[in-house]
């Protein structure tokens, strides 16, 4: 798995690259905590995960993601978020199934997710 950060703007955008499963899930956790950490500490509060080049993901992943999620709206309920984009058909059928779209907004592009998250980002990526 691997895992880059950016930022746009107001915007931390997370590209995430590979499988997410049991053997993977702690390095996935561990890379995104520090960002998870901001949002606690009230300072980049919004997250858009790229998901476009992750080919695999199971329960672990899901685990990982929906901690991220609850971190992200107990630390300002007003501004904090995290959203995925890109997911892949299988991920995407996965996330339906399991609900995670119910907890996590999900954009069909990065492009999209960056224009709803952030105005001032709306031309900046993809």
């Amino acid at each position: 798995m691997e895992f880059k950060t950016q930022q746009i703007e107001d915007v931390t955008l997370i590209h995430v690259k590979g499988r997410i499963d049991h053997r993977t899930a702690k390095d996935f956790e561990n890379a995104l905590k520090p960002h998870l950490d901001e949002c606690i500490a009230g300072d980049f509060k919004k997250i858009l995960m790229d998901m476009g080049e992750v080919d695999f993901m199971t329960s672990a992943g899901l685990r990982v993601l929906m901690i991220a999620a609850k971190t992200c709206k107990t630390c300002d309920k007003e501004k904090g978020e995290i959203a995925v984009a890109a997911l892949q058909p299988l991920i995407k059928e996965i996330f339906k199934i399991s609900r995670f779209d119910l907890i996590l907004k999900v954009f069909t592009t990065v492009q999209s997710g960056l224009e709803n998250m952030s105005s001032t980002s709306a031309g900046a990526k993809k």
